[in-house]
């Protein structure tokens, strides 16, 4: 069979073509793959069918092989900056920085008046760490197409890796008044609530963003996170309060009634501080994170916890019935610090076993 040149595509290989940039609009990455590998392998010369195959490659997850095809369709079409945005978007899906950044600087090159290159260079710059480039493509892609979600959205993320949150919100909301479904833009809103200590608005933008791209597992592995930070600042108190009540029957000479009051008093400060905090969260956010907490990680850490009491109750007594004063006056600090600790160190301990970092 006779292979097809640039510009020889049979009625067959164009409604191939035609299919496979349907798959890939539906998210059916691995069809289009398979469908576009056999295309390019009857017809190797068809930059279009390369660069299809570059995207589904990218959709499904195969970084090296997008790249590879995106730079068949560059050799095949040296005028065209389509297969340099895509080589980018694939090198830094890899963790290639700076060579996901030369070769969206060639896509700028051949186009330098199209918004597309510039917010590559843009993404590319911060993947690569350099965010005065970053700036400085965003601001160009501004000028160019002020009114594309996709520039207000990677303007936003230029401005969160310069440090400069009160943009970076602006530029996102600035996308979603353009396009209210852009799930990257909702997704960026939560990382600038995480930057600024909000774990629980955070949570509700990435569940948010998850729900408009279900296909996306970064959102929803931002959300686990978030939340895993809300629950680090709900543990870390609690037990704080849970070491003083264990402290004070030890170290005080109170009666019964109005220590039980005392002790109720701080169990209820605790608790109303937590009940607080869990209401700031959507509804759908609260289900989420107790499902979490019941995963065999977090009952672990539970666990462990629950099993330090009575090492912490036996620690106060001994420190306590010590005759030494300044060993008497260090138990409630040291209880508090030790409880506080460990509290803190098992939260972060299933973070890191369990889920990714925030992208």
């Amino acid at each position: 069979m006779p292979r097809a040149g640039p510009h020889d595509v049979t009625a067959g290989t164009a409604a191939g073509i035609s299919r496979a940039a349907t798959m890939i609009d539906l998210r059916r990455y691995h069809e289009a793959a398979a469908l576009l590998a056999s295309i390019v392998a009857a017809a190797p010369d068809l930059p279009r069918a390369w660069c299809l195959l570059a995207r589904a490659q990218l959709g499904a997850g195969r970084g090296a092989d997008a790249v590879l095809a995106a730079r068949r369709a560059g050799a095949l079409s040296p005028g065209d900056d389509w297969p340099w945005r895509l080589a980018s978007t694939a090198l830094v899906s890899l963790g290639r920085g700076p060579e996901a950044v030369a070769a969206a600087q060639r896509a700028r090159r051949l186009a330098p008046g199209y918004w597309r290159p510039q917010v590559c260079v843009a993404q590319a710059a911060i993947a690569a760490g350099d965010p005065a480039l970053a700036g400085e493509a965003a601001r160009a892609a501004l000028a160019i197409a002020p009114h594309e979600a996709d520039v207000q959205f990677t303007a936003g993320k230029a401005a969160l890796a310069a440090g400069d949150l009160s943009r970076a919100r602006g530029h996102q909301q600035a996308a979603l008044a353009i396009d209210p479904g852009h799930a990257g833009a909702v997704n960026e809103l939560g990382r600038i609530s995480l930057r600024e200590r909000d774990p629980g608005t955070a949570a509700g933008y990435f569940l948010r963003a998850a729900r408009a791209a279900p296909g996306v597992a970064v959102f929803g592995r931002n959300t686990e996170v978030a939340l895993a930070r809300l629950a680090i600042g709900l543990a870390v108190p609690a037990a704080g309060v849970l070491a003083v009540v264990l402290c004070l029957p030890v170290l005080t000479p109170v009666p019964l009634g109005p220590g039980l009051a005392m002790t109720a008093g701080l169990a209820a400060l605790a608790g109303g501080y937590g009940w607080l905090v869990l209401r700031r969260l959507p509804a759908d956010a609260r289900r989420h994170l107790s499902r979490m907490v019941r995963r065999r990680q977090w009952l672990a850490a539970i666990g462990a916890v629950a099993c330090l009491v009575p090492g912490l109750v036996a620690g106060v007594a001994l420190l306590a019935a010590a005759p030494q004063a300044a060993a008497r006056a260090a138990v409630p600090a040291a209880a508090v610090i030790a409880a506080v600790l460990a509290a803190r160190l098992l939260v972060v301990w299933v973070i890191r076993h369990s889920r990714r970092m925030i992208r």
